[in-house]
């Protein structure tokens, strides 16, 4: 085998193996990102809630976010986990309900959509505060590129 061949080969496992460890795996510091998340489609649905009886067509919920992160929520408190599980299936349910009345072109005054202010508020104010009690911030703090982001296609 010639050693030239040789030498681009070990440099390539290396260069990928100083990458690999770079990168990190995310972790503890994907927490804040998960929470926010499901933040944003908590948020959401409390206007889409608020606005849903004044639109002439009824839109869906969002759950988006909950579906992608709904495996990833265990280092929250039990009875927000719960809580988050049981909004989220209703939003499901009231999703399902939408896509009947919109099927059969029929109003959709008739679902009840108030059943979700209450469980929506608390969702809302225990992700709240477990960005207050963790980041000491409501917001994600701003990530500013760095060098090795710029170089290694930061995460």
């Amino acid at each position: 085998m010639d050693w030239g061949v040789l030498a681009v080969v070990l440099s390539v496992i290396m260069i990928i193996a100083v990458v690999s460890f770079l990168r990190g795996r995310g972790g503890v510091m994907q927490r804040p990102e998960v929470v926010q998340f499901v933040l944003y489609d908590v948020k959401m649905n409390q206007a889409l809630v608020e606005a849903f009886y004044m639109r002439e067509k009824p839109k869906r919920f969002e759950k988006s976010n909950w579906d992608i992160n709904k495996k990833k929520i265990s280092f929250l408190n039990e009875s927000l986990q719960e809580t988050l599980r049981m909004t989220f299936g209703m939003v499901e349910d009231i999703n399902q309900d939408i896509k009947l009345v919109k099927k059969n072109k029929t109003s959709h005054h008739s679902i009840d959509v108030a059943k979700l202010v209450e469980p929506l508020a608390v969702c809302r104010k225990g992700l709240e505060d477990w960005m207050m009690e963790n980041l000491g911030t409501t917001e994600l703090p701003t990530k500013y590129p760095s060098v090795w982001d710029t170089l290694f296609y930061g995460r």
